[in-house]
């Protein structure tokens, strides 16, 4: 639970950078390097308490997405408008479902 809030935020940070001071997240910045292994190493941690294993997959899977555009724009291969979408929805996916998986405990039927 503790992991998956801590990616909420980190999430609510790569789109409040997308939008708001994209300085953060520009090229030439390990930044967004940095935010996609922590996410990484949150979604692997966070598989051990999930109530369904779909959510860590799915932030594992965005982890990988993000340090793949870290990758391209230290090659200078993404365009400042591919920046901002990959950013802004990395980081709305990643903590809309980390907080979905911190609140979801199902109730089973006796």
């Amino acid at each position: 639970m503790v992991a998956n809030l801590i990616n909420t935020l980190i999430g609510l940070v790569m789109v409040y950078a997308s939008v708001l001071d994209p300085r953060l997240v520009a090229p030439g910045t390990a930044t967004l390097f940095f935010l996609g292994v922590v996410i990484l190493a949150l979604s692997t941690w966070a598989r051990v308490t999930d109530s369904a294993s779909w959510f860590s997959h799915t932030n594992l899977v965005v982890g990988v997405g993000v340090l793949a555009l870290a990758g391209l724009q230290q090659m200078s291969l993404t365009e400042p408008l591919m920046d901002f979408w990959g950013v802004f929805w990395c980081g709305l996916i990643v903590s809309v479902v980390a907080f979905w998986a911190a609140l979801y405990r199902p109730v089973y039927a006796r």
